[in-house]
């Protein structure tokens, strides 16, 4: 395991993440479902989600979903490497909601560094951790851009940390399964 940068243990979402494992589509089709619900639980634009899948916190599963809106950006694939705020560790259960001035404003937003012009504007910002069984973090949930120019509220804070919650008791059962013998 590793730890995350508020000292929270980062756990691999499967053991054998290659994509040979028994469990990988399973686990493909799992993350891109989760963001297209993520976008219609709150009405967002953007929708990014990223799991660990190795012992390595650079080796990730990063699945997206995206409004026509940001059609152009659909094929945009670039991990941010934690430049601002999609390298934050959020504890379990807790959700950050910030309007975009409060994104500008935050100590650790500062763009994406020479990727800024080639990645979707984040106005506003929604994300929470995705954790299973005794807060074993795997990744991190995140939402941009509420559609209507309107910012995130607390009915899509409830939503997204019962989605993460379901998908991390749905990473636990995939990881125990993994582990079984074939």
């Amino acid at each position: 395991m590793q730890t995350g940068e508020v000292g929270i243990e980062i756990t691999p979402i499967v053991t054998d993440a290659s994509p040979e494992s028994r469990f990988a589509d399973q686990l493909d089709a799992l993350l891109r479902r989760t963001c297209q619900i993520a976008r219609a639980l709150t009405g967002a634009e953007q929708a990014a989600l990223k799991l660990w899948v190795g012992e390595d916190p650079s080796q990730a599963r990063k699945y997206f979903s995206l409004s026509e809106k940001y059609a152009a950006f659909r094929d945009f694939r670039i991990d941010p490497k934690g430049y601002g705020l999609h390298g934050m560790t959020i504890p379990s259960g807790e959700v950050v909601r910030l309007t975009e001035a409060e994104v500008l404003a935050h100590p650790l937003y500062n763009g994406f560094g020479p990727l800024a012009d080639d990645h979707p504007p984040m106005r506003g910002w929604l994300a929470t951790s995705v954790c299973g069984g005794g807060g074993r973090a795997y990744g991190l949930l995140q939402l941009s851009d509420k559609s209507g120019g309107r910012d995130f509220d607390e009915a899509d804070e409830s939503n997204i940390r019962e989605l993460a919650a379901l998908i991390g008791e749905t990473l636990d059962a995939l990881r125990l399964a993994a582990q079984q013998p074939a």
